[in-house]
């Protein structure tokens, strides 16, 4: 309702107006046959025969234009409010999409990080432009339910006045037909369940095949790569057939169901009821109108039932992402400086709390303000799963991590976020322009801030030879950089924040000897004036750091500087040297 409001109720008004005004055409068809020579109206009782007898007491020449000038203004008014209905039908189910998309994003962006890389990220893509879509045509497919339900009714109610016996014969045939529909709307139902997975493979195989692009490319296995691709979006055509031909199936018991039933009642109306001209002109007028409702009637609600699926799974992952939700963010943001240290106790995390393997086993590590803290260690040994835990991430299962002795969590822990800077080893832009990708993580920022952050991060020079300069498109995910271009941008980009906190994870890896210098020259600069944490893979970029912490299996090894470490000769941080650990 919030998203609706009175239009949802005007909705409804208009639906009961272009109902009453089906109904009253209906009625103004029968001094039009009387008018035209048919038979006698004494046919007519109750409702009919009095809101017709006003017309029909009129000469039969003479009103049969003001019948038909009535008729027209009727159907015409009809045809406007039908028209304002559908534009306004079309508002709410924007409106409703709108609603459920903007509540199924927030609530995917408040849940914990861990809960979000559990989820396939085609399935979050597939639900917010594809299903929830569906279920939103869904919905305004029950306001259509009800304006030709109400449609029917006022049919129905216009056969009564002309005979109750084929008014039952007619909701009889009706009642038959739709008896004889129900294996079909089963299946049709179990297609749709199972049509909204289908749906999702689909988009998962988009997805890894158009990620897979270069690799193939790359190998020379465009051919591999296409016949892979085919054979999944076969699978689901398959489906699609299904979908098909369950439709057709119902079409055509609908239709030969529609053609027995109005041979059924033109015969008794004739043989049985002996009804006369007129009434029989306007029976069998009336009654292909409802068999037409009711065809819609089954075309609607095949949608609705369509709709079902994705809703309910989509409001499933919602659920599960409300489920893992992290504390809201404070109203007012207040920024967390850092003036002694970050220490971290006794932390411990698991990635699946039901498997033995810890990522992090007991860690204590102290942070001073304003120091260099490198994290270095083999592949798997826990750097960035410890970086996350800084971040705040995720939430230990035992230990804790301390801002200036108060614990990351509750309020603080948004604020926090807010207040340092990230570069991960994956950089990540959007397609826009450089200066938008910049001013994304601090839009107060001034264009002095902003070249400043990239004369820091050595991403001036090059920026200046773009074709626009700061306001060229990178291109989707930056591809139109280099890869050391991107992670410059993304240097600036952290940089720009003045961050209390600025973590780098591998932020010189795509870089040449020169730039990568460069960058260097400028993170050793901000020794002293920021809080820095280093993670690498390169031992030459943390030479310089504070304190460099050893990790292997989830456990810090060894800690202290640079010569103290590669002093020691059976020491983890000398192995990983010696080996050309890089």
């Amino acid at each position: 309702m919030r998203f609706a409001g009175a239009r949802l109720w005007l909705s409804v008004g208009l639906l009961v107006v272009i109902s009453m005004l089906e109904g009253s055409g209906l009625l103004v068809l029968v001094p039009l046959l009387h008018a035209l020579g048919f038979s006698r109206l004494g046919t007519l009782h109750g409702l009919a025969k009095s809101l017709a007898s006003p017309l029909s007491g009129l000469n039969p020449g003479g009103s049969l234009g003001l019948i038909l000038t009535t008729f027209f203004a009727i159907k015409a008014g009809q045809a406007a409010l039908r028209a304002w209905a559908d534009t306004l039908n079309q508002k709410l189910e924007i409106a409703f999409v709108c609603f459920l998309r903007d509540r199924f994003y927030r609530a995917m962006m408040g849940a914990g990080w861990l809960h979000l890389t559990r989820q396939r990220s085609s399935d979050i893509t597939q639900a917010l432009i594809a299903e929830l879509p569906t279920v939103g045509n869904g919905a305004r497919q029950i306001l259509a339910l009800i304006s030709v339900a109400l449609i029917a009714l006022i049919q129905v109610a216009v056969v009564l006045t002309l005979s109750v016996e084929m008014t039952v014969l007619a909701l009889g045939s009706g009642l038959v037909v739709g008896l004889g529909l129900r294996q079909l709307r089963k299946r049709a139902l179990a297609l749709a369940k199972l049509g909204y997975g289908k749906r999702a493979e689909m988009a998962a195989a988009v997805n890894e095949h158009l990620a897979g692009m270069k690799i193939a490319k790359g190998h020379g296995r465009e051919t591999q790569h296409f016949r892979h691709f085919q054979r999944a979006m076969n699978e689901i055509a398959e489906y699609m057939m299904g979908v098909q031909r369950n439709a057709a199936l119902t079409n055509v018991w609908i239709q030969i169901g529609a053609v027995g039933a109005l041979a059924l009642f033109v015969w008794t109306a004739v043989r049985v009821q002996h009804v006369d001209s007129a009434a029989l002109l306007m029976l069998a007028y009336v009654f292909t109108r409802l068999l037409s409702q009711v065809t819609s009637l089954q075309s609607i609600w095949h949608q609705i039932e369509q709709a079902q699926p994705p809703f309910a799974e989509t409001e499933a992952m919602r659920a599960g992402f409300e489920a893992a939700a992290e504390p809201p963010p404070p109203a007012v943001f207040k920024r967390i400086d850092l003036d002694a240290a970050i220490r971290i106790e006794g932390l411990s995390f698991r990635y699946d709390p039901v498997q033995p393997a810890y990522a992090l086993r007991e860690i204590d590590l102290v942070l001073p303000a304003r120091e260099v803290t490198a994290l270095c260690g083999s592949s798997g040994a826990g750097k960035s799963t410890l970086a996350d835990a800084l971040l705040g991430l995720i939430i230990p299962e035992s230990g804790r991590v301390l801002i200036d002795g108060q614990p990351l969590a509750g309020d603080r822990l948004h604020n926090w976020r807010q207040s340092i800077g990230y570069v991960p080893q994956d950089t990540f832009l959007f397609h826009e322009t450089v200066r938008n990708n910049l001013l994304w993580a601090q839009p107060d920022a001034s264009e002095d801030d902003v070249r400043a952050a990239l004369r820091t991060a050595a991403a001036d020079e090059f920026v200046a030879r773009l074709p626009n300069g700061l306001d060229t498109i990178v291109g989707d995910r930056g591809v139109r950089l280099s890869g050391g271009e991107r992670q410059r941008i993304a240097l600036a980009r952290a940089l720009l924040r003045r961050p209390t906190l600025l973590i780098l994870d591998e932020a010189t890896s795509s870089l040449d000897t020169h730039n990568e210098r460069l960058v260097q020259d400028a993170i050793e600069r901000l020794q002293g004036e920021i809080t820095l944490v280093l993670i690498a893979h390169r031992l030459s970029t943390i030479r310089f750091a504070d304190r460099i912490a050893v990790l292997a299996a989830g456990r810090i090894a060894e800690i202290g500087t640079w010569e103290e470490l590669n002093a020691r000769p059976q020491g983890l941080l000398r192995q990983l040297a010696l080996a050309g650990a890089t």
